[in-house]
């Protein structure tokens, strides 16, 4: 007499649609019921201890849950300097590389910035001038494109790049640049300056050098020569002194 085939038993696949629902519930309930801001807030007060030469300071934390947070009011300083770095907002994601994708906010304008685990740092994107010193009379916008290492514990990057570029600035002073593009490469405090020019008032094309002071980032040197253009003309010209003296 013919017999029927056996079924195969599902208690295996029960037991594990059982453990998987065990570990949906209880991934919801930590979502839900963990304290996300008080953990992205040691986090950041951590990060602020961990860097002596810099000071984080921020109004609140909101939007807050386990894979990112956004921070209102953030301010960032470099210790003993004058004056600080304003951004209405920042949105931060984690993830695993990179580490945190940052979105910078400046009074409309936004910049990218990702972390990586190494130290690496890269950025791109606009900031407004007005919105990012805070009170100064400066006016207008910067695109700014980089990358640097900083390991744990270094005061100064080791290696990197900077690309910054405006088509028109208002100084303190009243008068207006147009045309800026400064690129530099970042040996420690061995600052290359590959390019530093402008279109207007005066149409000048300098290079050089500069040394980065990492206590107060106002007093960095530099030292850097080129030519200057008068009509179809052009004559060498020098420019030395600190980053202080430039922006007054």
């Amino acid at each position: 007499m013919a017999t029927g085939r056996k079924r195969p038993s599902s208690l295996p696949g029960r037991i594990l649609a059982r453990m998987f629902l065990m570990l949906l519930g209880f991934a919801a309930g930590v979502a839900l019921f963990m304290p996300w801001n008080k953990l992205w807030t040691s986090l950041l007060v951590g990060l602020d201890e961990r860097m002596p030469t810099m000071r984080l300071r921020w109004e609140s934390i909101d939007r807050d849950g386990p894979l990112g947070f956004r921070v209102n009011g953030l301010r960032v300083a470099m210790a003993d300097t004058p004056g600080s770095f304003a951004f209405s907002r920042a949105y931060v994601r984690m993830g695993l590389s990179p580490l945190a994708l940052v979105r910078l906010n400046t009074g409309g304008s936004q910049c990218e910035l990702e972390l990586y685990r190494d130290g690496t740092m890269e950025l791109e994107g606009d900031f407004n001038l007005t919105s990012l010193l805070g009170d100064t009379d400066f006016k207008g916008s910067i695109h700014v494109a980089g990358s640097v290492f900083l390991p744990a514990g270094a005061t100064l990057p080791q290696s990197g790049w900077l690309d910054i570029r405006s088509q028109q600035l208002v100084l303190p002073d009243g008068k207006t640049v147009g045309d800026l593009a400064f690129t530099a490469e970042i040996r420690g405090r061995d600052m290359i300056v590959r390019d530093f020019s402008m279109g207007s008032p005066l149409a000048i094309r300098t290079a050089g050098r500069g040394i980065i002071d990492p206590t107060d980032v106002y007093r960095t040197a530099f030292d850097l020569s080129g030519e200057l253009t008068l009509g179809k003309r052009s004559i060498p010209y020098t420019l030395s002194g600190t980053l202080g003296d430039a922006i007054r």
